[in-house]
Order: structure tokens, then sequence, then C-alpha cells
């Protein structure tokens, strides 16, 4: 069987993307209908699609082939990937994390998903957070952020409010993708802050919790008309070496050696020095 599919031109979304240290604009799918309001998709078969029994021999072998694959290892991460794909979109109002990676304590989990309620309550702007454990079948972070977004929110009008924060927990990584109007009101210089400094600051240290919760509070902020409270500092730790090397130990020692070697010879030859002066000093000692 073949098929021809006729989709309409789509309409992009503007999605938030880092790349070194600048933020860039990415395109998002934003699916517009056909004048008819729906897709095309004319299928038409022909005899040489009939599968013969050396196809069936074949598709056998791809199957077997792909079950000893999920079999060794990839897909664990790969079903998570699918899974948070296939989860409905968040529902405004009652919840606002996929937590999938399980980096949240139900503490943080809690104080973010009150923070992004109150803000959509206030704003309009409904902001998601995504975790993970590890990406293997889109390892770019922006690049499965995209798709998560573009799964919940196909259209312009659906996901030009939204935005979503992601977390991989393997490689330490972060992403902020949004619609047009989300990004605009968060601003690229506040997204390149979160992106080179709450997300890689708090991960360096696997700080996951502390990451998601500061990201969120700059965005909340921002979309409240508050100040940005700023990224987190960071603790410097002393590269001054803390030990003496071999020479300056040496050094050290012969110092010792040589006080050493002082104080022997005083203890010996003061008193030595004493008795002498005391026996030149008395007239009577030759007579005992």
């Amino acid at each position: 069987m073949s098929c021809t599919m006729n989709l309409a031109a789509s309409a992009r979304a503007p999605v938030a993307v880092k790349r070194g240290s600048a933020v860039s604009l990415r395109r998002a799918a934003a699916a517009k209908p056909t004048k008819a309001g729906k897709s095309v998709v004319s299928c038409s078969v022909r005899s040489d699609d009939a599968p013969g029994p050396m196809k069936r021999f074949g598709a056998a072998v791809v199957g077997l082939g792909a079950a000893a694959t999920l079999a060794m290892g990839a897909p664990a991460a790969l079903a998570s990937e699918l899974e948070i794909l296939q989860t409905p979109a968040p529902v405004s109002g009652k919840g606002y994390i996929v937590d999938d990676g399980a980096l949240l304590s139900r503490a943080s989990a809690g104080e973010i998903n009150a923070k992004l309620k109150d803000l959509e309550e206030k704003t309009g702007y409904h902001v998601n957070v995504v975790t993970i454990r590890k990406l293997v079948f889109e390892q770019d972070p922006f690049a499965f952020g995209d798709k998560v977004l573009e799964s919940w929110y196909p259209t312009l009008a659906d996901g030009d409010m939204k935005g979503q924060i992601l977390l991989v927990k393997n490689t330490k990584e972060g992403s902020v993708v949004g619609g047009p109007k989300f990004l605009k009101a968060v601003g690229n210089d506040v997204l390149d802050s979160i992106l080179s400094k709450n997300i890689p600051f708090n991960l360096e240290d696997e700080k996951f919790g502390e990451a998601l919760t500061s990201s969120v509070d700059r965005i909340v902020a921002v979309l409240e008309g508050k100040e940005d409270p700023g990224p987190p500092v960071r603790f410097e730790k002393n590269k001054n070496r803390t030990f003496k090397t071999k020479a300056e130990t040496n050094d050290k020692r012969e110092v010792f050696s040589n006080v050493v070697i002082g104080l022997l010879v005083i203890s010996f030859v003061v008193p030595m020095v004493q008795y002498f002066g005391y026996v030149a000093g008395d007239p009577d000692f030759d007579d005992n």
C-alpha cells in the first residue's frame, strides 16, 4: 500500500533556544488547518505492495532485532521519552509538573505547583516543569522540549502563553521553551541568565530542586511585573593548595635539625664552661 499525504503549511511559533551563551529563536510547529479544516490523506493499493513470503520473513527478522534492542538496553530511557510525549497536557489549575526523572521532593513540587498556579490565575501564563532521567531518541534538550510543547499545545493559539522548563538528570542539562508571547514577556536576558547560571550552577552540585525552584522564581517574578531576583551567587572553591611541597618540607626539616643540634651543643658546652669558671675562681680547689 502506498499513501500520499497532503498537509497544509503550518505556522511556526518561536521557541527560545540557548546555543553557547546566547539565546536565539527556534520555530516550533503550530498546525494550521486547511480550508476544509482537515488534512487530506489518499491511499491506493497496488499488487506489488502485497507482502510475499520473503517480505514477511524480513519483517519478522526486523521485529526480532527490535525486540533484542529493547531487551538490551535503550529502552527504559526511550520509554520515558515516549511516555512524556504521550502524557496529556497538564490541566490548568490542577498540575504543572511532570516529574518523570523523580528529581523533586514532595515539598519542592508542592511549592512550585503553588507558585505556577498563582501565576496563571494572575497573568494567564501557564508554565510547566518537566524532568527526565535520560534522553536517548532526541538527545538535544531543546529539541525534545519543543516536541513536548508541540504535542501538548499543537496550535499557535494554544501555545502562545505557554512555557516549559526541562531538566535532564543524566547529562545535567536543561532547556526553556515556550510560545511567542511567553518568550517576549520573559525576555532574552532573563532566559539566557537562567540557562547559563541558574540551571548549570545548581546541576553541577546535583541540586535539581534548587535549579527548578530558582528558575521558576525568576520567571514568575518577571511575568508578574516584579523585580527579577537574579541568578544564584556561585561559591568559588579555594583552588590554592593547602599542603607543603617536598622542597618546603625538606627546608623545614633542615631548620629543625639545626635547631636541635644547636640545643644539644648548648646543653653540653654551657655546663662545662660554668664548671671550669667555677674551678678557676676557687683558689682552694687544688688543695682538696
